[in-house]
C-alpha cells in the first residue's frame, strides 16, 4: 500500500510538471477565445463592407432616379401641351363648325374631316393618360421607397465601422495574450515546429492583423492537435 501511495503521487506530480510545461489549458482557452473574437470581426467587418456597398449602389439608384423622373416630366410636360393642343382644335372647331352654323359642301368636307381628326387625336390623348399615370406612379414609388432604404444610411455605416472598431481593438488584445504564449520559451519549440507566425513584429494594417490573427488560431490549432 505504502509503494502505491507513492506511485501516485510521483505520477500526479509528473502529470503536472508537463502540463505547466505546454500550456494546454491556456492554449485551448487561446483557441476558444480567438475563434469568438475573429468571428466578431469578421462579421463585423462583413456588415460594415455591407453597407458600404449598399449605400454606393443607392447613389447609382439615386442617379438613375433622377434620370427617369426628368424624363417622366418631360412627358407630362409633353403631353399636357399636346392635350392643350386638342382642346384648342375642339374650340376652334366648335367655333367654325358648331352651333347651328349654316355651312356650304366645301365648308361641310372640312369640319367634317376636322372632327374626324379631333375624334383620333381625343383618342389618343385620353389613350396616353393612364400609362402616362402609371409610369408617374411607379417612379413615385421607387422614389419612396430608395427614401426610405436610405434613411440613416450613415449613421447606419458610423455605427458599423464602430463595432468593427471596437471588435478590432478585442483582437488585438487578444493577439497581445497569444504573442506571450507564442513567445514563451516553453512554448517556442512548439511554434516554430507548427509554422506559428512572427507576432513580434507588429501588423501595419487591419487587414494584416486580421491576417496574423486567423494565422495564430490555425498554429494553435495545430499545437493542441499535435
Amino acid at each position: 500500500m505504502k509503494s502505491m501511495r507513492i506511485s501516485v503521487i510521483t505520477l500526479a506530480l509528473g502529470l503536472a510538471a508537463v502540463t505547466a510545461a505546454w500550456g494546454a489549458e491556456s492554449v485551448m482557452n487561446l483557441i476558444s477565445s480567438g475563434e469568438a473574437v475573429n468571428k466578431e470581426v469578421n462579421d463585423a467587418k462583413a456588415e460594415y463592407d455591407n453597407l458600404n456597398q449598399r449605400n454606393k449602389d443607392l447613389v447609382g439608384e439615386q442617379n438613375q432616379l433622377n434620370v427617369d423622373e426628368q424624363k417622366i416630366q418631360n412627358d407630362i410636360a409633353a403631353y399636357q401641351n399636346d392635350s392643350n393642343k386638342v382642346q384648342q382644335s375642339i374650340a376652334d372647331y366648335k367655333n367654325r363648325c358648331g352651333g347651328g352654323k349654316q355651312l356650304n359642301p366645301d365648308e361641310y368636307k372640312a369640319c367634317n374631316a376636322d372632327q374626324t381628326q379631333i375624334n383620333a387625336d381625343v383618342a389618343r390623348v385620353n389613350g396616353e393618360y393612364p400609362v402616362l399615370t402609371q409610369r408617374k406612379n411607379q417612379t413615385d414609388a421607387k422614389v419612396a421607397k430608395h427614401n426610405e432604404d436610405a434613411k440613416g444610411m450613415d449613421g447606419k455605416i458610423k455605427d458599423a465601422y464602430a463595432a468593427w472598431n471596437n471588435a478590432m481593438k478585442k483582437q488585438g488584445s487578444w493577439l497581445d495574450q497569444a504573442r506571450s504564449q507564442l513567445t514563451s520559451d516553453a512554448f517556442k519549440p512548439y511554434a516554430a515546429k507548427a509554422g506559428c507566425p512572427d507576432t513580434t513584429k507588429p501588423a501595419k494594417t487591419t487587414e494584416a492583423e486580421m491576417k496574423m490573427a486567423n494565422d495564430v488560431l490555425t498554429c494553435l490549432k495545430k499545437v493542441s492537435n499535435s
